[in-house]
């Protein structure tokens, strides 16, 4: 490998340590209470290479959640056109074990000391990409407007309800519970011609 691949793999393992030390300190405190000295210590980078990459704390957090957000809003894509299948996507299913595999980073985000603008943006996009999967944006009546919200928030609070009891059920029950809950929402808004 030449040495620019090298310093590509060097900056991207610097940037998984000092992501991996914030997401195990915000399983302790919130954000606000986290320094930069505590921060790069416990990833073993010098203060100066962490200010080569983030201007702050809240900078790494926001490429970290934007990340987060992307992967998300791709699932999302995969996940919508299979709403009349009686079985959950492999999407929905794909997100559930991504979560499980990567509790400790789902935890922080979602949990007590993590972002709550972040959970925010999370079922705004959902909201968004739920309602504009049906009808053009700003077309949407009242009624899907609020059953898109219902169906967000309750997937949203089931998923960080899942997260904090320790998943006991596995990913693959969630996922069908979720969808469950999804299809039957849906029902609702065709019930009614919407």
């Amino acid at each position: 490998m030449n040495a620019k691949g090298d310093a590509n793999r060097s900056v991207r393992m610097t940037k998984r340590r000092l992501s991996d030390a914030l997401i195990a300190l915000l399983a302790q405190k919130p954000v606000r209470e986290i320094t930069v000295r505590e921060l790069t210590t416990l990833a073993k980078v010098s203060r100066g290479t962490f200010y080569f990459h983030y201007t702050d704390i809240y900078d790494l957090l926001a490429q970290i959640e934007q990340d987060q957000l992307e992967g998300l809003d791709s699932l999302m894509g995969a996940i919508l056109p299979n709403l009349q299948s009686q079985t959950p996507p492999d999407a929905l299913c794909t997100l559930f074990v991504y979560l499980n595999e990567n509790e400790a980073l789902c935890g922080a985000l979602m949990g007590p000391n993590g972002d709550a603008a972040f959970v925010m943006r999370i079922r705004e996009m959902l909201e968004k990409r739920i309602i504009g999967h049906f009808v053009e944006p700003g077309q949407e009546t009242a009624r899907q407007r609020y059953l898109a919200c219902f169906a967000v928030n309750g997937c949203v609070g089931s998923i960080v309800a899942w997260l904090q009891s320790g998943h006991v059920q596995p990913p693959e029950e969630m996922a069908a519970m979720t969808w469950d809950a999804v299809r039957a929402i849906r029902q609702a808004a065709s019930d009614k011609g919407e």
